[in-house]
């Protein structure tokens, strides 16, 4: 009797193996563009919301000027200092970091900006 030798193809041949690297490559040119500019967009959201809390905890600060003092200061936005804010309103005692790197400030009428947004 004679013996038959089968020859096995296993694997994947080069061909193969480039179109698979050439098709994730343009997946991943088209997804990560669009997740970039999602985690930007959550940066300046997260921003904003912590300017939102600095803004609230001013006007807490401010109320709680009012009810307890018994002549309140007129002038009280240019006497205002982070310390008084942060030491009673903001649980860390640290004005929150705003995510993009930037530095908040108050202006002229008491709202908070951020440098960088």
């Amino acid at each position: 009797m004679l013996a038959r030798t089968f020859r096995r193809d296993e694997g994947f041949t080069l061909i193969e193996l480039i179109m698979v690297i050439v098709i994730i490559g343009i997946l991943a040119a088209i997804a990560v563009p669009k997740f970039i500019s999602l985690t930007d967009a959550a940066n300046q959201a997260k921003c904003e919301s912590n300017q939102g809390a600095i803004n609230s905890a001013i006007a807490m600060q401010y109320a709680d000027q009012l009810v307890n003092s018994a002549t309140p200061d007129a002038d009280w936005i240019t006497n205002l200092a982070w310390a008084d804010v942060l030491d009673t309103w903001f649980a860390t005692g640290a004005v929150p970091v705003c995510s993009a790197g930037g530095n908040y400030s108050l202006d002229a009428n008491g709202m908070v900006a951020c440098d960088v947004h």
